[in-house]
């Protein structure tokens, strides 16, 4: 039997996109994910990244072929393209995000960790390293211990020094960021706040529902549509803003969000990844997902507010928004629409509170 590894890191800083291809796929992946992920956990944070799945996947499907690799494709959400389009997208997305020139620095690292003496195909190596930038890395999985502390200096070399223990398949996404002020509000059973980053290139939304109105009421409204139309609807308004300075880590099991969207047989053990190796035996034993954000304005130096509100048809604005009891939020660029992050807070009463009155908003 064949051990494969793949690890697929996104360094953020802060960062820009420059493509309007697949955003409202990634949007549609990013909601199906979440409906998994809060159908197995009723009281818990949720955090991931949509983009980091993504392009991980990616990898996952230049290896594959046959029915493996038609099923990747209509999982993501392929089918309108060209077999093989969707990596000119990927590559074009890493190149944007990664440019030197961005006000914002994002970092994206692939490897591949294959098994002492394990044939991997010339033409698989040529297409992560063109597409991906990948590195292949061979290893002794029987030696649990040195591969962990391998595959962790590795990790740390190309993350300035973020260490995490990793598993067989995992994305990683650490970001941290610090806010420029500003903030929005919408009425209806809930209010709809946008915190721009610095450089406004990339913001926070943040989704909280009435007080007297459960989160779980509000979830099952979220579609890829209404995330766009809550996008579209924002304007400029002062409002003051009671934010909770939180952090939400989590590690998730891909193997069954995955499954769950109708990604199954790249786990069997005759799934097709010929294309990776002649191998037949091999497949994707496990797949694991890890990320990190802190929401902390503490040393943001104070810049022009731009605050933003959306507001619904039975809206009723509110002088204040107070973050106070669970709310869902995501993390996209402001210009294409891409979904970097998405995840909720169960228990932001628990954390410190902040409060800024703009005065031009």
């Amino acid at each position: 039997m064949a051990f494969l590894g793949l690890v697929s890191l996104l360094v953020l800083q802060s960062l820009t996109l420059g493509t309007t291809f697949t955003d409202e796929t990634i949007a549609e992946l990013s909601v199906n994910m979440y409906n998994h992920l809060r159908a197995t956990g009723e009281d818990e944070n949720i955090l991931f990244s949509p983009l980091s799945v993504t392009l991980a996947m990616g990898m996952m499907e230049l290896g594959a072929q046959g029915s493996t690799l038609k099923e990747i494709r209509h999982s993501m959400g392929y089918d309108s393209l060209k077999n093989g389009e969707e990596f000119s997208f990927l590559k074009h997305l890493s190149h944007m995000v990664t440019a030197e020139e961005s006000q914002y620095v994002m970092k994206i690292a692939n490897a591949l960790f294959v098994q002492n003496g394990f044939h991997i195909n010339d033409e698989f190596l040529q297409m992560i390293k063109k597409y991906f930038n990948a590195e292949v890395n061979h290893v002794d999985f029987g030696q649990n211990v040195a591969v962990a502390n391998h595959i962790n200096k590795w990790v740390e070399n190309n993350t300035n020094k973020i260490g995490w223990i990793l598993g067989p398949f995992i994305t990683f996404l650490f970001f941290l960021g610090e806010f420029s002020d500003g903030s929005n509000e919408a009425g209806g059973i809930y209010q709809v706040l946008e915190i721009p980053y610095e450089g406004d290139e990339i913001s926070m939304m943040l989704v909280l529902s009435r007080q007297e109105v459960p989160l779980a009421t509000l979830e099952p409204l979220v579609k890829a549509q209404l995330i766009e139309e809550w996008a579209n609807s924002v304007k400029k308004q002062k409002v003051e803003v009671y934010l909770p300075r939180f952090t939400v880590e989590q590690e998730i099991d891909l193997k069954h969000v995955l499954k769950a969207l109708g990604i199954t047989e790249v786990f069997i053990k005759n799934a097709n990844l010929t294309a990776l190796s002649d191998n037949k035996e091999i497949f994707l034993s496990k797949a694991i997902h890890k990320s990190f954000i802190e929401v902390n304005e503490e040393g943001s130096e104070a810049t022009a507010a731009s605050g933003m509100i959306a507001i619904s048809r039975m809206a009723v604005l509110y002088p204040q928004v107070i973050v106070d009891h669970p709310f869902f939020f995501l993390i996209r660029n402001r210009r294409t629409g891409t979904i970097l992050f998405m995840g909720r807070v169960m228990h932001p009463e628990t954390m410190n509170t902040s409060g800024h009155d703009f005065e031009e908003l």
